[in-house]
């Protein structure tokens, strides 16, 4: 297949194993150091475009980092991302790809496979289009999610997309794949029509302050609005233990007894946004990846899409 092809011969292996001299090494931890006062400067409010680099390594001279420590704890959860200390002795290796980002929490479940990408800020640029591709032109996918039909005729769709873009690789191809109908799946069968749910349940509490969540609950199961959610809600209904609750008291505290329905609802799904779908993807990771370091000033401006 014409597509495979191009895209197999995008494949640049990496050299992981020549190795920096320590003195090389220390400039880099020089450099890096920099990147961390620059940092810490963006934080207070100081403008990006008022921070020169040269300006900063004669206010922040070699001497001076070295006493104060500034190149250490490069793992400490301070700004979310660090230069993990055994890739900067990778000799080929360049800054972006020493740059990592926390794992905060699991927030990311592929978190050391993506470290072993090592992809440049070009691949994962074309990476950050290919999904959005595939997001947009795999729509019809959808409605086979839940019985594992037409994967392969989604798979050659995938690969056909990825060969338009010069930096797409199989294994960038396949993984954009697998968590697009991973995350799709998950939306399908946990998430959609949930602020419905939990909308149907808050306007019922609210009406009546007597009302518990299991007796809302109960009503909303009963009346049958949502039957691809039946199952859910009758085993929360007889178990109590799927933490429906939890998500309904955090997706609605806060939520005046006044608000608007359309309001409501659309307040309850954001917050479903953040609580239900924040399992991180590479596409996150990527785009996260990229507006960091054009903000320390390890890559050129980009355009990046908003997620």
């Amino acid at each position: 297949m014409r597509d495979c092809e191009l895209l197999g011969a995008a494949v640049d292996e990496t050299d992981t194993y020549t190795r920096l001299g320590q003195e090389q090494a220390n400039k880099l931890h020089l450099k890096y150091a920099l990147c961390r006062i620059k940092a810490c400067l963006l934080l207070k409010g100081k403008p990006v475009d008022e921070l020169d680099d040269v300006a900063l390594e004669c206010k922040y001279p070699p001497e001076l980092i070295v006493k104060n420590n500034y190149f250490f704890h490069y793992e400490d959860n301070f700004f979310g991302w660090y230069f993990d200390a055994e890739l900067c002795y990778k000799a080929s290796l360049s800054d972006y790809q020493r740059l990592v980002l926390l794992n905060d929490g699991d927030q990311y479940s592929s978190w050391r496979r993506y470290q072993t990408f090592y992809s440049t800020p070009e691949a994962d640029r074309d990476y950050l289009s290919y999904w959005e591709t595939v997001v947009k032109e795999l729509k019809w996918l959808e409605q086979y999610l839940l019985t594992n039909e037409s994967s392969i005729e989604a798979m050659f769709q995938a690969i056909r997309i990825a060969s338009k873009f010069p930096c797409m690789t199989l294994k960038l191809a396949a993984v954009g794949l697998h968590e697009y109908i991973w995350n799709a799946r998950i939306h399908l069968m946990f998430v959609k029509d949930l602020d419905g749910i939990l909308y149907q349940i808050w306007r019922r509490v609210n009406a009546d302050h007597q009302l518990r969540f299991r007796d809302a609950l109960k009503q909303v199961y009963e009346a049958n609005l949502f039957p691809a959610h039946d199952r859910s809600m009758k085993y929360e209904l007889e178990y109590g233990d799927s933490k429906m609750e939890l998500v309904f008291v955090k997706c609605t505290t806060g939520l005046s007894d006044g608000l608007p329905k359309d309001r409501a609802r659309e307040l309850i799904k954001q917050e479903i946004r953040w609580t239900r779908e924040s399992s991180g993807t590479y596409e996150r990771y990527a785009r996260k990846k990229l507006k960091i370091a054009e903000l320390i000033g390890l890559i050129p401006k980009d355009k990046i899409a908003a997620p």
